[in-house]
């Protein structure tokens, strides 16, 4: 069994953030979360994206020995990242008990455990320093100490007093106090802080009786979010200044509150240290990392360097947000100090960790999270309007999830020879009504043995009540991409399927010059899934006498409605949309864009656009069809790795329709498949005909875990 990281916590803001990191450099994780505070929409991701090989969610509680004990039974760890705690301070002073039990009795039990840590801590056990003890150094509390300490505790009003959480200590916790640790706990001002400090003193004393090496990250104001705008700070209450700031600007709060603006700082407001989580996270692998490596026991402070004030974190929300945010002066807190900096130097010169984001850039990615989830956290459940289909389509991602006792497909039904005797497609070979197939080379086109349309369909034009029937006048081709059996379109290269393009773009021009045709639908079925049980790499050319009514009818009244509204064409403003949005954005080349839509109707829906105006491929210079079929090409390959096994999937080329008139159409690819996990098929019945399509997923998530399946393929990483 590969050997796991462990992240306690890994629900949580911060967590999900280190196990991304983590998986993202295809390393396993098991996540141990009670969900007291953290998220299961952040840990249902991850399960979604990365699948079972890689991460696993362990919904267990520290303070259970027995649970964790089993936990280690089931999982091969090499080292631990924990930020399994309450955070809260005012919380703490209302409530120690729970606080004492969650962040040092629990963390005793992981303790025991004997394995290399990284300990999360934070700003809190420096208390209310001095403004010329800052910025802060690690040191700082010893050197405090040594020039005499506190008398007492610096415990603000809370429900036990500092001795009570002495006595605790002493109760519970194996490693004894000594006078110096005392000292260090009378610093912080809530029971929070002295939690954390009492957190750190246990790994030392373990690390002295003989237990693993350990790393401490004191970190100050955390903010931001994941690049993927998928994973980002979500709590109850919300007590950060950062997302409070942005819920002003999103309308969830009336304004924001400054507490003091009387201090002796450039605009009188407090001034913080705030650093990117990402940046934060990275922290926690190197931390971790160094240790697996042999390095010693250490403490860091993680932060900038240099801080920003609350007025100046308000104005760069406005700048950001492009909303005013009015504010409120309020009077002081008690406990807050003007300022609170960290001096990360040791970080910096014996790991070279630097942060780097600026508050622009930290409030940006902020932005985009709160944005795009205003409600945090919530399932997507609600109905969207899909542009392309001009029909309304359920999202419902929690169906996802629900059991299924049904039909498992088998995927795997690639092809393993270049030439197969048996197939109709192969070069040389006899097709069912008797025609030998030429030895051809690259693409080869022919008609349909068996075609749905014929041009010399005989005449009829009947009206029978409410029913009516006409000729079916068109034809069908069959485009055989190559003539190598093993082959699909995602396998070819680049250069080959450069070649089917410019195919497809001749089949285009050919059929539609008959005056006959007015629409040459251009499409591919691949797999059992999709109906097809022929590997050879083909697909197929349904040109009707008629618009069809399914896509094309109702793509050519949206060109019509969106451009009488806006002037505008409604394909280039979902394009706009997508790209502005980002987090369903499969790939973005100069000439052509890929995503997931918005609406999408089934889970792994994908559209692939030219990013000019063009009606068909005949539109398209040479370099705008490689780059189009560079972003085809990555997205079949990302598709295939997706379930670790062949795409199913049905591709189909959306043109103009060729019958004289301008319709100011945009082209597009979309590829869809009825998959809705590994062997899962999304079957379309009851409200799916009779009703609205009902997407079981999140459009959001699953361009995620194809992004993902991309990135696999594209470092070369076995299905």
């Amino acid at each position: 069994m590969e050997t796991a990281v462990l992240v306690t916590g890994g629900a949580g803001y911060i967590g999900s953030h280190v196990v991304r990191r983590l998986l993202e450099d295809h390393r396993r994780v098991v996540v141990l979360d009670d969900l007291s505070t953290g998220n299961r929409e952040a840990i249902t991701l991850f399960e979604q994206v990365y699948g079972p090989k890689q991460f696993c969610f362990e919904h267990v509680s520290l303070l259970d020995r027995d649970a964790l004990a089993s936990v280690f039974d089931r999982h091969d760890f090499c080292g631990i990242i924990d930020l399994a705690a309450k955070t809260l301070t005012g919380e703490s002073q209302k409530m120690p008990c729970r606080y004492f039990a969650n962040n040092v009795i629990a963390f005793q039990n992981l303790l025991d455990i004997g394995l290399p840590i990284v300990k999360s801590s934070t700003a809190a056990i420096y208390g209310e320093p001095r403004a010329e003890h800052i910025p802060l150094k690690e040191d700082y509390p010893q050197k405090w100490i040594a020039d005499g300490g506190f008398e007492h505790s610096q415990l603000m009003p809370a429900a036990v007093d500092f001795e009570t959480l002495l006595q605790w200590y002493e109760k519970h916790i194996a490693f004894k106090l000594r006078e110096g640790d005392i000292a260090l706990l009378k610093m912080p001002l809530n029971v929070y802080g002295i939690t954390k400090m009492m957190g750190e003193r246990m790994l030392f004393y373990a690390e002295r009786q003989g237990g693993a090496p350990y790393v401490v990250l004191r970190y100050f104001n955390a903010a931001g979010a994941d690049p993927s705008r998928l994973i980002g700070e979500d709590h109850t209450p919300e007590t950060h200044l950062i997302p409070r700031v942005l819920q002003v600007a999103l309308g969830q709060r009336d304004k924001i509150a400054l507490f003091g603006d009387d201090y002796a700082t450039p605009d009188g407001t407090a001034v913080r240290d705030y650093l990117s989580v990402v940046e934060l996270a990275d922290a926690h692998i190197m931390c971790l990392d160094r240790l697996l490596q042999g390095g010693q026991s250490a403490t860091y402070n993680l932060g900038r360097g240099y801080g920003w004030s609350v007025g100046e974190i308000v104005q760069a929300a406005r700048d950001v947000t492009g909303h005013a945010i009015p504010t409120a002066i309020g009077a002081r807190r008690r406990g807050d100090p003007a300022t609170l900096i960290a001096a990360p130097s040791r970080i910096r010169r014996e790991l070279g960790w630097v942060a780097r984001e600026s508050i622009h850039e930290i409030l940006e990615s902020a932005w985009h999270w709160h944005r795009l989830h205003p409600n945090g956290y919530r399932i997507v459940q609600e109905e969207r309007f899909n542009p392309f289909w001009n029909r309304w389509v359920n999202i419902a991602a929690h169906r996802r999830n629900r059991p299924w006792r049904g039909e498992i497909q088998q995927m795997d039904d690639s092809a393993d020879r270049a030439y197969h005797p048996a197939c109709y497609l192969c070069p040389g070979n006899t097709r069912a009504r008797g025609d030998v197939n030429p030895d051809y080379n690259g693409v080869w086109t022919f008609e349909n043995d068996f075609p749905t349309l014929e041009l010399d369909a005989y005449q009829t034009q009947e009206q029978l009540g409410p029913y009516a029937s006409r000729t079916a006048r068109g034809t069908c081709e069959v485009v055989v991409y190559n003539r190598d059996h093993s082959q699909r379109l995602s396998t070819l290269p680049l250069d080959a399927l450069v070649r089917v393009m410019d195919a497809w773009a001749n089949i285009y021009e050919r059929l539609g010059k008959k005056a006959e045709i007015a629409y040459p639908l251009i499409f591919e079925n691949r797999g059992a899934v999709m109906g097809n049980s022929q590997p050879h790499p083909h697909g197929q050319v349904y040109a009707y006498g008629a618009l069809p009514d399914l896509m094309v009818k109702p793509q050519l009244a949206q060109f019509a409605s969106h451009r009488e509204k806006t002037g505008r064409c409604f394909v280039c403003d979902a394009n706009s949309v997508e790209s502005q949005d980002g987090w369903r954005v499969l790939f973005d080349r100069p000439h052509a864009l890929g995503y997931v839509p918005f609406a999408a109707q089934f889970p792994y829906d994908v559209i692939i656009i030219p990013k000019a105006h063009a009606a068909s491929l005949l539109d398209l210079q040479a370099a705008q069809r490689r780059d189009l079929a560079t972003g085809l090409r990555d997205v079949l390959v990302g598709l295939d790795h997706l379930f670790a096994a062949p795409y199913h999937y049905t591709l189909a080329l959306m043109q103009a329709p060729t019958d004289g008139v301008d319709y100011g159409y945009h082209m597009q690819i979309h590829i869809a498949s009825f998959l809705r996990g590994p062997g899962l098929r999304k079957h379309v019945v009851g409200t799916d005909i009779f009703g609205n399509l009902i997407n079981p997923s999140d459009p959001n998530v699953t361009a995620e875990e194809i992004r993902w399946a991309m990135r696999k393929a594209d470092r070369g990483l076995s299905r």
